[in-house]
């Protein structure tokens, strides 16, 4: 069989296609799901496949393939199920998988010809039998988590490369926190597995890259892992990110290690800087009057921190934002991505807030930024929309950007950094938020 893996881009109000494919976001790094290659590589040799990644390029909708698998996020779901209509009616069956179909199963089933809840790396090829028998059922799921200790290379070769990419390679899975707003604890639940280091150093070195993104939700949480990995990968030609918790700044050595590894920058999800806030998301394994000897020791080590803040918690109110991004500015971070609280459907606290009556825009579509859907505690829904863009616009100034990269008395990887603000500075002045491809 022939087989189309794709990942849907999201509409905007009026309907046209969030994409990027002007010469000036080709000047951005381009960081691929690690989902479609990944089933790519899942596949028996037997079928043909091809990867559509439709924020970079438009989906061929006159394609022969026999199968068309979604791989799609909340955001995404019309489109997804646009998708899936056309191609369904061309006689194509559709898959979908992804966090849409495990956060949401029972509002997307009978939209597709099946759907895969959790895991699919053993169902997967479970799929395309069924398909070929003429037996395919309306849905999947995993009958227990699936065995990551013998994964096959990812197809790197499929992904499309007119920009810099930087490719995924998966250490772990999953996170052994459950953070009450995250989609991540959601799917997984607290599990967190290791893969086999010499299996990873390989999945490395099959990208034929320097630029290496560890696409896991919290790499260097199991200390001993990180250690071994690190120091197998000392002195390799790479330079590599991930996302961790500001846990890793207890540990120097791992930092020191990580760092000799090729690691430039770490993504820390602080989240927010008031205790309330995390004691109410339950993520109290993070102290908040460490968070600024933490960001110092990252720096230290020569590793760029990364913080990833969420507006909109109880505990947050008018003065927040300006609190949030001096805070930011006085430590030099050099790079923040800002988020507004998204009430998940399947996670705790998007389930309560839904509950509690005070979602106002059920488009699930409006899940993601710049969209407020509900009413905070103690900022009206505008207050936060516009608290949140100020604190995007100030911190990605021109006058922050030289304060936190360029003015410093010790230079911290400048190029990159620089580089990365000014991409960013650019996305901002086109009302882009910055983790995104295209506005709104």
């Amino acid at each position: 069989m022939k087989i189309d893996i794709i990942h849907p881009a999201h509409y905007r109000d009026d309907g046209s296609l969030v994409q990027s494919k002007n010469w000036v976001d080709r000047l951005g790094a381009y960081l691929p799901h690690l989902g479609p290659p990944l089933m790519a590589a899942l596949t028996p040799d037997k079928h043909e496949v091809r990867l559509t990644e439709e924020y970079l390029e438009d989906v061929d909708f006159e394609s022969d393939a026999d199968v068309v698998a979604l791989s799609g996020q909340i955001m995404q779901l019309q489109r997804c199920v646009d998708i899936a209509k056309k191609f369904r009616a061309a006689g194509k069956k559709v898959v979908l998988g992804g966090y849409l179909p495990s956060m949401l199963p029972d509002q997307v089933e009978g939209l597709f010809d099946a759907i895969v809840i959790g895991e699919g790396d053993e169902v997967w090829p479970q799929i395309l039998d069924d398909t070929e028998q003429g037996k395919l059922k309306g849905r999947y799921r995993s009958e227990r988590p699936p065995d990551i200790n013998n994964l096959p290379i990812p197809r790197y070769d499929l992904i499309k490369k007119d920009r810099v990419v930087v490719y995924p390679v998966q250490a772990t899975r999953g996170c052994p926190f459950t953070c009450e707003y995250c989609s991540i604890a959601a799917v997984y639940n607290g599990m967190y597995r290791k893969r086999p280091v010499d299996q990873i150093v390989r999945d490395v070195e099959a990208t034929r890259s320097r630029n290496i993104n560890f696409c896991d939700d919290n790499l260097c949480e199991d200390v001993k892992f990180a250690d071994r990995l690190f120091t197998a990968l000392k002195g390799a030609p790479i330079r590599w990110g991930t996302q961790t918790t500001i846990n890793v700044a207890r540990h120097p050595e791992l930092l020191k290690k990580a760092r000799e590894s090729g690691c430039v920058l770490m993504a820390l999800g602080v989240e927010t800087f008031s205790a309330r806030n995390l004691e109410d998301v339950n993520k109290t394994f993070h102290a908040v009057d460490k968070y600024a000897e933490g960001f110092m020791r990252v720096m230290d080590a020569g590793i760029s921190p990364h913080a990833l803040i969420i507006f909109g918690l109880p505990d947050d109110n008018a003065d927040t934002f300006k609190r949030t991004v001096d805070y930011l500015e006085a430590l030099k971070v050099p790079i923040t991505q800002f988020f507004i609280l998204t009430p998940y459907p399947g996670s705790p606290t998007g389930d309560k807030i839904w509950r509690s009556g005070s979602v106002f825009d059920t488009n699930l579509n409006h899940l993601r930024e710049p969209y407020v859907v509900y009413k905070p505690q103690q900022l009206t829904p505008a207050e936060l929309h516009d608290g949140w863009w100020s604190a995007v616009e100030e911190f990605y100034s021109l006058r922050s950007i030289l304060s936190r990269v360029v003015f410093r008395r010790k230079p911290l990887n400048l190029w990159v950094n620089l580089a990365t603000n000014l991409y960013y500075w650019s996305k901002v002045k086109r009302g882009i938020h910055t983790v995104y491809f295209g506005k709104n």
